[in-house]
């Protein structure tokens, strides 16, 4: 598809909601995006997320959108982003790990978990969490969503949002002290 085919579908996107043309747009542009972003993430599942997200972003923030930009270049560039976030925040996630595991502080046999019980114990605290701050936290730090998308989804302000993170996580802090460092290490 051209260049200015895709413009066109985003300006009908943006102005009108048009389904139909973010469905095109979709299609047209998802595989192509995965492609591009096989350049920077090896792992397939992991692209085809990024590239979705970088989709439903274009869909959720489509009345903020500058129309002046190339739809072409705003989707590479944004999964481009996206990539590079991904990269960074699995190799503070390694990194962290290591540093974690091999520390002698927590490698004592009986503070030592496994990762399935350390996600049960994360489970039970998220679950005591009201709704809107569960949600909040999981879209912000398992999703990599931002603030001002959770907003959108959430149909609430960015205030309220930052404060539903806030507050989730105090409550898992409390909840989770004995175990937040092993925690840290592996939902980084």
């Amino acid at each position: 598809m051209k260049d200015v085919e895709l413009d066109a579908l985003l300006l009908n996107i943006a102005v009108n909601d048009d389904r139909n043309a973010y469905q095109t747009l979709f299609e047209h542009s998802y595989a192509p995006l995965c492609l591009f972003a096989g350049r920077f993430v090896s792992d397939h599942a992991a692209r085809e997320d990024i590239v979705q997200d970088v989709l439903f972003a274009l869909w959720t923030r489509r009345k903020t959108l500058g129309l002046h930009v190339s739809t072409k270049g705003y989707l590479t560039k944004a999964v481009k982003n996206h990539c590079l976030n991904y990269l960074r925040k699995q190799g503070y996630h390694d990194e962290y790990l290591k540093d974690c595991l091999s520390n002698e502080q927590y490698a004592e046999a009986d503070e030592f978990y496994n990762l399935r019980e350390l996600y049960e114990l994360l489970n039970r605290a998220l679950s005591k969490l009201p709704e809107e701050y569960r949600l909040a936290f999981l879209l912000s730090r398992f999703k990599g969503r931002s603030t001002t998308e959770i907003a959108a989804m959430m149909q609430v302000s960015v205030r309220t949002v930052e404060r539903y993170r806030e507050r989730a996580i105090s409550i898992l802090r409390k909840e989770l002290k004995d175990y937040l460092p092993l925690l840290i290490a592996l939902f980084a």
